[in-house]
């Protein structure tokens, strides 16, 4: 049989016809530009074009002949081409002024000019990146003009320094200097670099909640900022906190705190003005470098300097300007009319197609009231920046003016058909969109970037701050921003949908990206001006992106307001139980378990029974069962699950059945029916395997696979089966690692694999596991797993040795009541018992016994009662009471006889002819050892086990 791998590769590997220029090589067939090997993103339509200038490379290919290619059929205006054409030489890296890829032929069109050789061969399959999935990375730049030195200098203070902010006005270029300086220092960080875009948030207290999302710390944390603390504590990465100055106080708390922990990861800051905090470096950006006043410079001499190439590129990627000698001493006064401020420099060469640079000289001498060179007295520079803005903006036509103020209502990137709906509201129609946004693109009012097969569209944090004043402005304002949650609801609503089809990392990543959007178009609804009911629905369709990327916390706090909301006004009762489902499970992952939880099930239980539907009633029945079992109340978990598989009965293709059947399966085994149980465990395991597709429905295949391992493991270990448990519980645990399911692998891990490593005495396993737990709580921190990993970590240390330990396993035990996480707590405390046995400690052994006994038979945790009992038996030994420890064992041994634990009897029994042997019974001993030995078919490397070998041949040895 072939393996999964040379199956993948045999399927990858085919002749292709490919064009290489450069570095690079085309692959038509998969639309697939390569950089040395690795994909290069660019919009489809940017691809389109790239393929028709590279098949006809040295000709004229006509702007006609351009856009039928690239919008075949279809007529629109032509700066969409140079917006597509514009992003293409930026995904080249082909922006300097003389061209090495395409050239522009004046009014005519445009001619592929590198040299090309086409060729057929083979090619792997599509580049996957190693990168983390979630961790928010910085943007891509090969465009940078003049500031080779200033990122130089940034990535070596970087190494010196922890934290760096890098100040300086609006359009100075911050942001482009500070990525570059992060992708050169990446190399000196094991951990890579994480880039936050603080511009997308406009409420400071979203500012730890963006952090979580861009580092992909999932899990439910108290303190996003405690949360991203204890993220950076164990890993060396650089932190891009970028355009901070609107959230000032938020990042100056942050960055303190930051600087006294003891992380080896560093921050860099941008910030109109210092963080203010006492270690804080701070390195001033200036403007870009020109040439002295009344300079007469020739093109040669003026490219040289940054500010006038930076001018002259713009102008010619929009324009196709051709600078000349006439127009130095012209670009030259216009950059210093603009302070050097990158971003006004490019305002202003936009206008080159409408403009000569000598009437942009008076324009700006008219316009803004200044003139250049620029004086002492000169305006500062952030209010030069704005008002460059406002001068592009007055310049704009209405339709454009009021499209641009429109766009403010978006945090992100977004696309053009979010534009078309959002436009709507001013009565702008799709043509006016397309055609204004290619005109905002091409006069640097808007940036348009490439994501999978489209361009998606962003305003720069100075653009979209005036924009947003001017949509004050605007009688359409609260329809645009009604339009933008409703636009915003369709994305959500279609993401819920796709998450039935659509890859798994496909659709993260894909809709991650929106969450910005998400938060604003919450702020609005929930706010004065808004619509509370529509700000209800976003929080539902919200519930999937919150749960499948484990952002816990923030989908707890939004959930409680919407619940608490939808509860006081008129509102739809399924939309109320899908709230309340989602809060409940959101809070059966805080650190404790509280009757807020309880309060959330018996309320998606209510409305899903009002609401009449049958999926969501099971859903709460099961979620409340699973609640229950954690807080250790299994007779009335079984209520619930009754209910539930008798829906599942009426319709098996329910959601929620097989989490139904496995919960049931898991009570009836707590409540010690142990055969009951293992029937409808061996039957999901049997029903789900390890698919190896990428789909969604692949990736439940493979969670069912895992979570049924949560269970059957310790079933099979107690009915005697020790090494195929120890199989089962690695299987769900290596396939949890294998995709990514973190929470599932802490599940498998605490459920399964450490508690069957403990009790069968695999000290290695215990070791490897605790240790797998602990990484993975850096990875994804569910806060019940910690008491969990210290209870085992403490177990490991105890039969080590370490007479410290138990005081560990006591305190974890401790913390594990405290937070209401009481399955198995019994078998904790009788663990804690023997730990304090085997160092003398009696009368504390006897409270710990007498404390696990209570929980026991509170709980209805039938299936430990047996060895509760032995562990009450050794301490009867150990206070003299040998009559009263024996008569236990017996009652014991029935008892585990009764529920069908077989590793327990053989214990019971190990126990019983130990004591029958010392005195005198060494026959009954055999008679009653041997047979249940002689019944194990594997395991006989356990503890239980070579006990039991070791006793039985001491006995016949003695015979």
């Amino acid at each position: 049989m072939r393996t999964t791998t040379e199956t993948l590769q045999s399927g990858r590997r085919r002749e292709e016809l490919t064009f290489s220029f450069g570095p690079f090589r085309l692959v038509p067939r998969r639309q697939l530009l390569l950089l040395d090997g690795q994909p290069v993103k660019m919009g489809g339509r940017a691809f389109e074009l790239l393929q028709a200038l590279v098949q006809r490379s040295g000709e004229l290919v006509s702007k006609d002949e351009l856009m039928e290619a690239a919008w075949p059929g279809t007529f629109l205006h032509d700066s969409n081409l140079k917006v597509n054409m514009w992003s293409l030489r930026r995904s080249l890296g082909d922006t300097q002024v003389e061209p090495a890829y395409i050239a522009t032929v004046a009014r005519r069109g445009y001619k592929f000019i590198a040299e090309v050789q086409a060729s057929i061969g083979e090619i792997e399959g599509d580049p996957v990146s190693t990168e983390p999935a979630y961790v928010s990375r910085p943007p891509l730049l090969r465009d940078i003009v003049g500031r080779e030195a200033e990122i130089a200098d940034l990535a070596r203070t970087l190494i010196e320094t922890r934290h760096v902010t890098l100040a300086g006005p609006g359009g100075v270029g911050k942001t482009t200097v500070a990525t570059a300086a992060a992708r050169v220092f990446a190399s000196s960080c094991r951990d890579g670099v994480c880039f936050v875009d603080v511009a997308t948030i406009s409420d400071p207290m979203l500012f730890g909640t963006a952090l979580v999302t861009a580092l992909g710390i999932r899990g439910n944390s108290d303190n996003a900022t405690t949360a991203v603390m204890d993220y950076l504590r164990s890993r060396q990465m650089l932190v891009v906190l970028d355009n901070c100055e609107h959230v000032l106080p938020a990042a100056t708390m942050f960055a303190g705190r930051f600087m006294t922990d003891t992380s080896s990861s560093r921050l860099l800051a941008t910030s109109r003005e210092p963080l203010g905090t006492p270690t804080e470096h701070l390195v001033r950006l200036g403007p870009l470098g020109l040439p002295g006043p009344g300079c007469a410079l020739a093109t040669d001499q003026a490219i040289k300097f940054p500010g006038v190439q930076l001018f002259v590129r713009r102008a010619a990627e929009w324009s196709d300007y051709q600078f000349v000698d006439d127009d130095c001493e012209a670009i030259a006064r216009i950059c210093h009319a603009l302070d050097g401020l990158p971003l006004a420099i490019a305002l202003a060469a936009a206008q080159i197609g409408r403009f000569t640079p000598r009437q942009l000289v008076a324009q700006l001498d008219q316009t803004l009231g200044f003139r250049a060179p620029v004086t002492d007295g000169a305006t500062p520079r952030h209010e030069t920046l704005m008002a460059t803005i406002d001068w592009s903006f007055k310049l704009l036509s209405p339709r454009e003016a009021r499209l641009f103020g429109l766009l403010s209502v978006f945090s992100d990137a977004f696309e053009a058909e979010d534009a078309v709906f959002v436009a709507e509201a001013a009565g702008l129609t799709p043509v006016d969109v397309v055609t204004g946004l290619g005109s905002l693109v091409a006069k640097s009012l808007l940036n348009a970037q490439a994501q999978g097969a489209s361009l998606r569209y962003r305003l720069l944090d100075s653009t979209r701050r005036y924009a947003a004043e001017r949509l004050l402005a605007d009688p359409a304002c609260r329809q645009a921003l009604h339009r933008h949650a409703q636009r915003v609801l369709a994305v959500f609503e279609q993401s819920e949908e796709e998450w039935n089809w659509r890859e798994p990392a496909d659709w993260t990543q894909r809709y991650l990206g929106r969450i910005a959007d998400l938060r604003a178009a919450l702020s609005w609804a929930f706010g004065k001006e808004g619509d509370a009911v529509l700000g209800i629905r976003l929080t539902v369709a919200g519930i999937t992106l919150w749960s499948e990327t484990s952002i816990l916390s923030e989908a707890q706090s939004r959930l409680e307001f919407a619940l608490g909301l939808a509860k006081s006004i008129a509102c739809d009762d399924l939309l109320r139980a899908k709230l309340a489902c989602a809060l409940g499970w959101s809070l059966f992952y805080a650190r404790k378990l509280s009757n807020e939880n309880q309060l959330a099930w018996l309320d998606a239980i209510a409305f899903s029974r009002s609401a009449g539907n049958v999926e969501y009633q099971q859903r709460a029945l099961v979620g409340f069962a699973f609640y229950l079992l954690q807080i250790g109340q299994i007779p009335r978990a079984l209520t619930y699950l009754d209910e539930a598989t008798a829906l599942a009965d009426r319709d098996r293709d329910l959601t929620a059945t097989s989490e139904a059947d496995r919960a049931w399966a898991w009570a009836h085994a707590f409540a010690g029916e142990l055969s009951k149980s293992r029937l409808v465990l061996d039957r999901l395991a049997a029903t789900y395997s390890l698919a190896e597709g990428r789909s969604r429905k692949d990736a439940n295949e493979v969670y069912r696979f895992i979570t049924v391992r949560f269970n059957l493991p310790f079933v099979a270990w107690m009915q005697g089966q020790a090494e195929y448990a120890a199989k089962l519980a690695d299987d769900a645990v290596e396939a949890a690692d294998r995709g990514g399911h973190w929470v599932s692998q802490s599940n498998a891990l605490g459920l399964a694999a450490l508690p069957v490593s403990l009790e069968s005495g695999n000290l290695a396993a215990l070791a490897h596991y605790t240790e797998r737990l602990r990484r993975n709580l850096e990875r994804e921190r569910i806060s019940r797993w910690i008491a969990v990993e210290r209870y085992f970590s403490a177990c490991l240390r105890d039969l080590r040795g370490d007479r410290e330990a138990v005081e560990d396993i006591r305190a974890a035990i401790e913390e594990l009541i405290d937070c209401r996480f009481l399955m198995r707590i019994g078998s904790y405390l009788a663990t804690l018992a023997r730990a304090y046995l085997r160092q003398g400690r009696i009368v504390e052994a006897r409270k710990a016994i007498a404390r696990a006994i209570r929980h026991q038979e509170d709980q209805g945790e039938r299936w430990c009662r047996s060895e509760l009992w032995r562990v009450e038996a050794s301490v009867l030994f150990h206070e003299g009471e040998p009559q009263l420890a024996e008569s236990l064992l017996l009652q014991a041994l029935t008892e585990a006889r009764a529920i069908g634990a077989k590793t327990f009897e053989l214990r019971i029994a190990t126990d019983l002819a130990a004591r029958w042997i010392a005195t005198g019974r060494r026959p009954k001993a055999i008679r009653l050892l041997r047979p249940l030995y002689e019944e194990f078919t594997e395991g006989f490397q356990t503890q239980d086990l070579v006990a039991a070998s070791h006793l039985l041949q001491g006995a016949r040895a003695c015979a």
